[in-house]
């Protein structure tokens, strides 16, 4: 098993964080915005980022820390802090409401009604209760920004206004309405850009022009501070000290990122090449940053799922996260949840580096990966399908979820294949199937064939459903090695079915394609072993008749001359003369062990129905010893099978069909002879071609094949399911229909 880390945990870069705060908790004061101490960047640290809960979900930060919230909304959320200096995370107190954070200021807020308690996770303390009640009963929270509140208000006439809220000297809430907004505004969205400002979207009336408009407002000096319209479509809001930003939807769908100075209706657009109604911009430096927000989570690709910037006065974009979650900030620093392919999910901080360009530095991590990774992979160097019910598993673990995952197995010799696709759609990640797939090949390939011993390759395709970082692709090989089993010519650990043609070729078809799982919409598949074999009038499967362990051919010319085929395993060797007289015998047959020294002998009939056995060697190039007379009277039989061990006793048995169509068990003794015939039953003159085909039914016990037609003529396959009791050897028939490919044989054995 390979095992790959997550996330690298050492930086090359981090943000040391100046963390110069006042003592004590909050203190009262005017309803004004106190400025943070500055963010400095400091190179080649040795610092490492804090590690946070994989479900946290960035809120707010300050100069000390961020707020996250954490756990499923089905188990109950919470509320962390989490220090920049030495990665401490504090859970809040359990709350019924959710926790606010700000941009750049460590106080954060949360609800009781119309009390809201303010927390300063710098200083500690109690937190400073502020009641809101003398706003009436229409006031709504906005925002907090730094130690003030934003709520908003609505009239009678549903026009809005808005409100800084905060703790006078005396200890009561004081608050004084926002200037600047037309007697019509309707606010339609808040946002914190840099600390100390708020953007608002609304509509109003300025000039006698009504309209959507886009306003900066300073909270400490409770005014606008800039003013514009801005098209109905606009969305995706930001300022900083310097400049506003927004986003366009145009009448074509496409979105257009629009930036203009403060103060100045000049604007910058930039087109971006994608459509979405989810784009967000934030102003860093002299660059607005734009993307779609929740690209980790996200079930599609979206080519705004990464976090680009380009500069406000226009050029060209490059990339700064994989991916975003959320983002808070602006000015001379932003901090956003996210990821990149190097360092995996979790908290950047984005300011302007030594060349002005932002840059992005991990803060914390999650120790999830952002592109899929691979973690741990467990495949089998070599697969064994021989016992029922075997397969081969294929187990990976990704570093993150949500993706498509396809397993290809292809047999290096034929190309056949076997495919299966899988969902990586866990998304708990305390789940024991986080970013796992197991794939559990059973040894069949798509087209319903058996697999045989010998050389596979494998490659897995995962494709990530929110496209970042594209497909993951990685292939290995493997063999397989089964057990050979009695008439199996193809290496499968499955008997194989051998057909011949009327123009002379051999086929042997996997009974498992067509007797355990069929599909009357795929044709039967067989393997080719050559033409030339009408020059026989009898071929045997014989079982194992030399040092190999596969199962072996004889079959006789029309001289009478007897040939032996080794199986090699999936191919036939080449031929070698057994002997000549063979034509003597009008009756064939073998695979059963008769005289109980584990390999399987041949029987034969004469015209003057004498039975001789011919005792196997073990020894390929002599498989028979001199033959042995067992007794006369054996011409009452028109078809003579050797099924193997059909009736449960230490040897192998034979089965005998008379001419009126009863067929008799004669059991082995174990020493070439047999004990008295016991009759199976009536109505085998129907049957054609009884095959000895070996144990298909995968339980110790052998079965029978046989061919016959159905009421409309057509040749059908019936299988007798071995029981191993003498008294009854078979289950009761089942018939399945012959592909219409093989309506043109001329022998099954």
């Amino acid at each position: 098993m390979n095992h790959l880390s997550l996330v690298g945990r050492r930086l090359a870069t981090a943000v040391a964080v100046a963390l110069a705060v006042t003592a004590g908790g909050l203190a009262a004061g005017p309803a004004a915005v106190a400025s943070p101490p500055a963010a400095t960047v400091t190179a080649e640290t040795d610092a490492r980022p804090a590690v946070i809960d994989p479900t946290s979900a960035l809120r707010g930060w300050g100069p000390s820390g961020f707020l996250s919230r954490v756990g499923y909304a089905s188990e109950g959320l919470g509320y962390r802090w989490t220090r920049y200096a030495d990665g401490v995370s504090t859970t809040l107190p359990a709350s019924a409401t959710p926790y606010v954070g700000a941009v750049g200021g460590d106080v954060v807020a949360r609800q009781e009604g119309t009390t809201y308690h303010l927390h300063d996770m710098a200083a500690g303390g109690e937190p400073v209760a502020v009641d809101t009640a003398f706003l009436g009963p229409s006031a709504t929270f906005a925002r907090v920004v730094g130690r003030t509140l934003v709520m908003r208000t609505e009239d009678s006439l549903r026009r809005h206004t808005l409100h800084v809220v905060s703790k006078a000297p005396g200890g009561e809430a004081v608050g004084r309405a926002v200037t600047g907004f037309p007697a019509d505004t309707r606010i339609g969205f808040t946002w914190p850009t840099v600390p100390g400002l708020l953007v608002v979207s609304y509509t109003g009336t300025v000039n006698g022009v009504g309209g959507k408009r886009l306003a900066v407002v300073d909270v400490a000096e409770g005014k606008v501070v800039d003013d514009r319209s801005v098209p109905a479509t606009t969305s995706g809001i930001s300022a900083s000290a310097t400049h506003v930003a927004w986003v366009e939807r145009l009448a074509d769908g496409r979105s257009v990122v629009v930036t203009a100075r403060r103060g100045s209706t000049a604007t910058v657009r930039h087109t971006v090449a994608a459509q979405d109604l989810g784009l967000t911009v934030s102003l860093v430096g002299g660059w607005v940053l734009y993307g779609v927000h929740g690209g980790s989570t996200a079930e599609s690709p979206n080519p705004l799922h990464p976090l680009r910037a380009v500069p406000v006065t226009g050029g060209t974009p490059f990339t700064l996260l994989d991916s975003t979650a959320m983002s808070y900030g602006g000015g001379a620093e932003l901090l956003a949840q996210g990821g990149t392919a190097a360092h995996g999910e979790g908290v950047y901080r984005i300011v302007p580096g030594a060349d002005g360009r932002p840059v992005a530095t991990p803060v914390a991590t999650t120790r999830l990966r952002t592109t899929l990774g691979v973690v741990t992979q467990s495949v089998p160097t070599t697969a064994d399908f021989s016992a029922p019910g075997s397969s081969a598993s294929f187990d990976w673990r990704f570093g993150r979820s949500r993706a498509w995952v396809d397993l290809r197995i292809t047999h290096s010799a034929s190309g056949a294949t076997w495919t299966q696709g899988l969902p990586l759609d866990d998304d708990r990640f305390a789940s024991p199937m986080y970013g796992r797939v197991r794939f559990d090949w059973n040894g069949l390939f798509d087209h319903q064939v058996s697999a045989p011993t010998g050389s596979y390759t494998w490659t897995v395709t995962a494709t990530p459903d929110n496209g970042v970082g594209g497909a993951l692709k990685r292939s290995g090989t493997f063999q397989v090695t089964n057990r050979p089993v009695q008439h199996d010519y193809s290496g499968s650990a499955f008997p194989d079915l051998l057909v011949r043609n009327r123009d002379g070729r051999l086929v042997s078809y996997d009974t498992r394609q067509i007797l355990f799982e069929p599909h009357s919409w795929l044709p039967w598949t067989g393997t080719n072993r050559g033409g030339g074999w009408h020059v026989y009038d009898r071929i045997l499967a014989t079982g194992n008749l030399d040092a190999g362990p596969a199962s072996d051919l004889v079959a006789r010319d029309r001289t009478g001359v007897l040939w032996f085929y080794a199986n090699k395993g999936t191919t036939l060797a080449k031929r070698t003369a057994i002997g000549g007289g063979w034509n003597t015998y009008d009756k064939l047959a073998a695979g059963s062990d008769l005289t109980g020294d584990g390999r399987p002998d041949l029987v034969a009939t004469d015209r003057s129905g004498v039975l001789w056995l011919y005792r196997a060697t073990g020894d390929g190039a002599k498989p028979f010893a001199p033959r042995k007379r067992i007794g006369g009277g054996w011409n009452t039989y028109d078809s003579l099978t050797a099924p193997g061990n059909l009736g449960g006793a230490k040897a192998g048995d034979l089965l005998a069909r008379d001419r009126a169509g009863v067929l008799w068990l004669y059991l082995g003794k174990g020493d070439g002879t047999f004990a008295p015939r016991t009759r199976v039953g009536a109505g085998w003159g129907d049957m054609h071609d009884l095959v000895p085909i070996g144990d298909f039914g995968r339980d110790g016990r052998p079965d029978l094949l046989a061919t016959t037609f159905d009421r409309a003529a057509r040749t059908v396959l019936v299988r007798y399911k071995g029981t191993g009791d003498w008294r009854a050897p078979f289950e009761r028939a089942v018939t399945t229909e012959l592909d219409p490919s093989l309506y043109q044989f001329d022998l099954l054995f």
